[in-house]
């Protein structure tokens, strides 16, 4: 058996934007034994049914006894596949479990932080940068030498045509098991005043809001969600780098309402902390906004953003199979 055969990569990721992000290295564990630790939805049940998976609950931080509950079924995954490297694309909620018994286990923790910020890093990054940890990052970090820098690691995908004679909106508030209400009233009630003239489409996840005026869903599965945003007139998005590259791979024009705490949208203050599309914002490729008012003057202005961002992940990927290579 040769070294490349004895790998067994244990995926580690959070649901939503994690794990859209570490789909995206496909062509990199496709060639290796792998198996994946995730979080139970419909998202990662339907991309997963051929695969390896190992679901358990998420943590938080500010619920530090939310991480014992993790660590049995983490245990049990780790003593049956016998993980020879743990790659993960975070959240801590996730990997922080699975990181503690890389130690235990003497098992090579690898690990990318987010695409979603760029000045600075996640809490869990921060955290292995500050425990001494190496770490790859998807945007430069000139000022740390523990942070090497892969560039993004999404993968552009072939162009495919777009349906010219689609006519709509799509809102999406993704995974987030709090309620995002101020976002969809402020849609409704520019629909009502004739600013959206389109039909709308909402995939509205764990918010329950009823509309006479918009074609309401919770959730369906990922391949639904890619073409409407394929399609879409534009898109109209919580922050969401998941979200944000696929608008960008499919040259769909989208607006960006962060969450905000203040409203109970987010759980602690500190969640959601991208700065992503405030990047994106600064280059062309999207408007950012914060209320209704805001909204309906980047819909007045929505030919202004930019498409054609583009992607390679090559760099990640020689990365990634240079450390598989590494005692």
């Amino acid at each position: 058996m040769n070294k490349k055969q004895k790998i067994n990569i244990a995926l580690v990721c959070t649901k939503g934007g994690h794990f859209e992000q570490m789909t995206n290295l496909s062509d990199f564990y496709d060639s290796y034994n792998h198996f994946w630790i995730t979080n139970r939805n419909k998202q990662t049940e339907n991309q997963l049914k051929k695969e390896r998976a190992y679901y358990i609950e998420t943590a938080h931080f500010k619920k530090p006894w939310t991480y014992l509950y993790q660590m049995a079924p983490v245990l049990k995954v780790f003593a049956g596949e016998k993980p020879t490297h743990i790659l993960s694309t975070g959240s801590g909620r996730t990997a922080f479990v699975p990181f503690l018994l890389s130690w235990l286990f003497r098992t090579k923790f690898i690990y990318i932080d987010t695409f979603s910020r760029v000045n600075g890093h996640s809490k869990f990054g921060t955290f292995l940068l500050r425990t001494g940890n190496k770490i790859y990052s998807q945007w430069e970090d000139l000022q740390n030498n523990n942070a090497v820098y892969i560039g993004a690691i999404f993968k552009q995908q072939e162009t495919r045509h777009k349906n010219v004679d689609s006519k709509y909106v799509f809102v999406t508030l993704g995974t987030r098991d709090e309620p995002f209400t101020r976002l969809l009233q402020g849609v409704e009630d520019l629909v009502k005043k004739g600013v959206i003239k389109e039909k709308v489409i909402v995939q509205a996840g764990n918010t329950k809001y009823r509309s006479d005026r918009m074609e309401m869903f919770d959730f369906c599965m990922p391949e639904k969600i890619d073409e409407l945003i394929l399609n879409a007139s534009y898109v109209i998005s919580q922050e969401s780098a998941g979200i944000g590259t696929q608008c960008l791979k499919h040259r769909t024009k989208f607006i960006v309402m962060p969450r905000d705490y203040h409203y109970g949208e987010l759980p602690t203050k500190s969640d959601m902390n991208e700065d992503l599309h405030c990047r994106l914002e600064e280059l062309g490729y999207t408007k950012v906004v914060n209320n209704t008012h805001e909204l309906e003057k980047a819909i007045g202005s929505i030919e202004d953003i930019k498409t054609g961002f583009k992607f390679d992940n090559s760099l990640a990927i020689s990365n990634l199979q240079k450390a598989m290579e590494e005692e």
